[in-house]
């Protein structure tokens, strides 16, 4: 389970949403149509972020049409994108990891993420925690790092998909810990979420927001998060440094993107609105409640951003001596 539509809707108020979950289906209205490809499923933490910054952008005109397109950890989405026009009607609204990580996880990824997506804007800023069941034995990390290492079965740890950085604390969690952490990609935190509570799976590395319900419902246990510093909020929970991988300060942006070739002045014209609906104040109370943090970043300095965190991203998958997959 994973934070319901309903819920978000009451964070934002009374506001509809035009919901899509296949391509065609016509806004109604007036606005300037506009088509958000997200390559995960619906409840997850991309999929909640972009319709809350969809709402907002009705201020500026815009009809939005949410298409979730989930599979092959968010890269579906972004092949999607690039069939079409490069005239900003569609963009592609993804963790930045997928740009920044995903050249280094995959031989045969198709796209080069740094020449042909066009950075728009930043939504929020987002860490990522380890949870296990409430039923879980574990209270602590250290406990389900035993448990993992004295019974394979209760090594696996799911995931929203491989190759995302979820995935990717998990191998370096595992190679620091020395514990032979079993991966399971999963098409969208929501499945991972439900399999954790149900206690079909050990564990689950998501995004904080979406495991911040259930913990605080008694169905998930938090061991520990991957900010840097801890959070008031969760005053038992400690960071994976204070756990014992200092290492382990792993934090991602959400952005939108547009195809390669997207003439400047309509990118421009774009972020300008993003950025003023991620500045209303029905969306950041909504995102701020989730325990999203509102960033609204340029073209260029996102750009500066997704290029850095790429360079970042490349040494450690070289130092972990991580294989790349397919």
């Amino acid at each position: 389970m994973s934070i319901s539509r309903r819920q978000f809707g009451a964070g934002l108020g009374a506001g509809a949403l035009i919901l899509a979950t296949a391509p065609g289906l016509r806004a109604q209205g007036s606005g300037k149509i506009l088509k958000v490809l997200v390559g995960y499923a619906p409840g997850g933490a991309a999929d909640v972020v972009a319709r809350a910054v969809g709402e907002g952008l009705r201020a500026s005109g815009y009809q939005v049409i949410v298409d979730n397109k989930p599979g092959a950890a968010g890269r579906l989405a972004t092949e999607a994108l690039l069939t079409l026009p490069a005239d900003g009607t569609t963009l592609l609204f993804a963790p930045s990891g997928n740009l920044t990580i995903y050249p280094h996880i995959y031989k045969s990824i198709k796209y080069d993420p740094l020449k042909d997506l066009v950075p728009v804007a930043s939504a929020t800023g987002m860490s990522f925690g380890i949870a296990v069941g409430a039923t879980s034995p574990a209270k602590t990390l250290q406990e389900y790092l035993a448990l993992a290492k004295a019974d394979p079965a209760k090594a696996a740890y799911g995931t929203p998909g491989a190759g995302t950085a979820m995935h990717f604390l998990g191998v370096m969690l595992a190679r620091q810990a020395k514990v032979p952490l079993t991966h399971v990609p999963y098409k969208g935190g929501s499945a991972a979420l439900t399999d954790a509570i149900g206690g079909n799976l050990p564990a689950v590395i998501t995004t904080l927001p979406n495991l911040l319900p259930m913990h605080k419902a008694g169905k998930l246990r938090l061991l520990a998060i991957s900010n840097p510093e801890p959070l008031a909020s969760l005053p038992n929970v400690p960071t994976f440094g204070t756990a014992g991988f200092p290492e382990l300060n792993v934090a991602e942006l959400f952005g939108f993107f547009a195809r390669g070739g997207t003439p400047a002045a309509t990118v421009a014209q774009l972020n300008a609105a993003i950025s003023a609906a991620i500045k209303t104040p029905a969306v950041v109370a909504a995102l701020e409640k989730l325990e999203f943090e509102p960033r609204a970043m340029a073209p260029d300095e996102l750009a500066k951003f997704i290029r850095t965190e790429h360079a970042r991203w490349g040494e450690i998958v070289k130092a972990t001596g991580y294989t790349p997959e397919e």
